[in-house]
């Protein structure tokens, strides 16, 4: 049974083909990076494998005869042959751009205890020995490849060995008739260990590293409406740095079948080499995302006078406290130029605001007779009547990776209703456009991409229009903001903080996360456990 880290290792080993991907090739939403440094880690648990591996070669028992002069013909048996130590020495792994991975040994040893047992008539002598095998080579190429459904595959297109010197010591009565042919004995175990090495070889590729490799996730279902497909997109590149290995890294849904209007933007991977490994994760995995869940519907909010009674588990939260603190606080700079209404609004904002430094009992809630200081009408119009928001995106919200920063400009619609009395309906009062810019805060953890809102980002209201006539919407703005920072925001924030699962193998988990946003993508360096 191979050793656990060892499978990860060589699922990453394997990500790699013979050839560089470009020309004639999707860019990829996703691409992993494997350096030096992940290979050494590689190479010191494949050696401590391969070892395990090799100590399990069964010898077969070595019988015949043999002349001995005045004695004549004798019979011996050579049984119960154990290999109790395999001592490989020295291992390297390279990279051979175009060609694949090669793996070579060096100048190992292999330590051999048994039985022997030589008959002559009705004499029978036995005893025991050991031997030692110096000086053993191993050669290995690996073809590394993909099949149609874009797992990588791996198979041995080369094994050589050579065994440099074999030498046996013989033990018990008589031993030294054994000693005149010993030469037979050592041809014989060095014929038999050249012909072992590659089978078990071959065969360790055949039974572990293609069916682990079949581990690696094509596809990754999220939840019950989209999922992630990771296949490979094209050869990756083996360069002798590392191996550059380009997935598909798209989300689609697992409810309708539709082509995603829009390519992925090309990854130019930066020359980092410090971590064992690198993910670069295009805004196009994001951005595919956001597609998804939009036509899902996922991304309309309806708020209700229930949700502001629900605000008290925002509010009184440890960390919304913290954002309050931090975030909550007017800002109104005045100037000759700035406008009465801008004033007016800022001013407001900050009261409104504040008001969310008092426990929620306070009478804000959404009412006509609530809006009778912003929009008069709406109370004469419809009096003593509760209030529906529904919101929702004009489009799929997309990312925006410039160096350093992440920018998210989302456009949203929100309808405002009249809940009329009776259960009678609602009616439509007015329509109107928000807009924001959003920056994002990119984490991640063992396993998965994570991330939240930034703070400090406000919504700006548009009126697109309405059936009670016209009304100022900047005064609005502080109660929307209002909304979106203690509802909206906190559920986009939980959804981010799920992640997005890395394709790592079964058991597989990063330490040392380094982050770097580059043009079009999310840099991300990390060691291996």
């Amino acid at each position: 049974m191979m050793a656990r880290p060892y499978y990860m290792v060589v699922a990453l080993l394997l990500l790699a083909e013979f050839t560089r991907f470009g020309e004639g090739t999707p860019n990829p939403g996703f691409v992993a990076r494997i350096t030096r440094k992940g290979l050494e880690y590689a190479r010191q648990y494949g050696v401590a494998t391969l070892k395990n591996e090799l100590s399990t070669i069964k010898l077969p028992d070595l019988s015949g005869s043999y002349g001995i002069g005045w004695l004549g013909s004798v019979n011996y048996v050579f049984s119960g042959m154990r290999i109790h130590h395999f001592l490989l020495r020295n291992s390297q792994l390279s990279l051979q751009p175009r060609q694949g991975i090669r793996a070579s040994l060096s100048n190992n040893y292999v330590s051999v205890s048994g039985n022997w047992k030589v008959e002559k008539s009705f004499i029978t002598l036995q005893g025991t020995f050991d031997l030692s095998v110096d000086g053993i080579s191993i050669l290995v190429s690996l073809n590394l490849g993909k099949d149609q459904s874009g797992r990588p595959t791996v198979s041995v297109t080369r094994c050589h060995n050579s065994i440099g010197h074999v030498s046996v010591e013989i033990s018990g009565y008589m031993s030294w008739i054994l000693n005149l042919f010993h030469e037979r004995i050592e041809n014989n175990v060095k014929t038999i260990l050249e012909q072992k090495i590659c089978k078990m070889v071959k065969k360790s590729a055949a039974s572990h590293l293609e069916p682990y490799l079949r581990t690696l996730p094509v596809t990754l279902m999220i939840d019950q409406i989209a999922g992630i497909d990771y296949s490979l997109v094209g050869a990756p590149q083996v360069t002798s740095q590392g191996l550059d290995t380009p997935f598909k890294g798209e989300f689609f849904s697992r409810n309708r079948n539709s082509s995603v209007p829009f390519d992925a933007p090309p990854i130019r991977l930066p020359q980092k080499h410090d971590h064992m490994i690198y993910f670069a994760v295009s805004e196009y995995a994001f951005n595919t995302a956001s597609r998804v869940y939009h036509q899902a519907g996922q991304m309309k909010f309806t708020i209700q006078n229930k949700h502001i009674q629900n605000l008290t588990k925002f509010i009184n939260h440890k960390s919304a406290q913290n954002w309050r603190k931090q975030q909550l606080r007017p800002r109104c700079q005045t100037s000759k130029s700035m406008p009465l209404t801008t004033l007016v609004s800022c001013f407001s904002s900050g009261f409104l605001l504040g008001v969310l430094q008092i426990p929620l009992d306070f009478p804000i809630q959404l009412h006509t007779s609530s809006f009778w200081a912003i929009i008069p009408q709406l109370a004469r119009l419809y009096p003593n009547m509760e209030l529906e928001l529904e919101t929702s995106p004009e489009s799929a919200p997309f990312l925006t990776f410039t160096p350093g920063n992440v920018t998210f400009m989302p456009v949203m619609d929100i309808q405002a209703f009249a809940l009329l009395p009776k259960s009678a309906g609602r009616k439509p009062l007015f329509q109107i456009k928000a807009s924001t810019n959003i920056s994002i805060t990119i984490n991640g953890n063992s396993s998965r991409i994570t991330g939240s809102l930034a703070t400090g980002s406000e919504l700006k209201l548009e009126l697109k229009h309405s059936n009670i006539g016209f009304f100022n919407v900047n005064l609005m703005e502080s109660i929307f903001n209002y909304y979106a920072f203690h509802i909206i925001y906190p559920s986009l924030n939980a959804k981010l903080e799920e992640g997005i699962p890395l394709p790592l193998p079964r058991d597989t988990y990063l330490n040392s996360l380094e982050f770097q946003i580059h043009e079009n993508f999310l840099f991300l360096g990390a060691n291996v456990d």
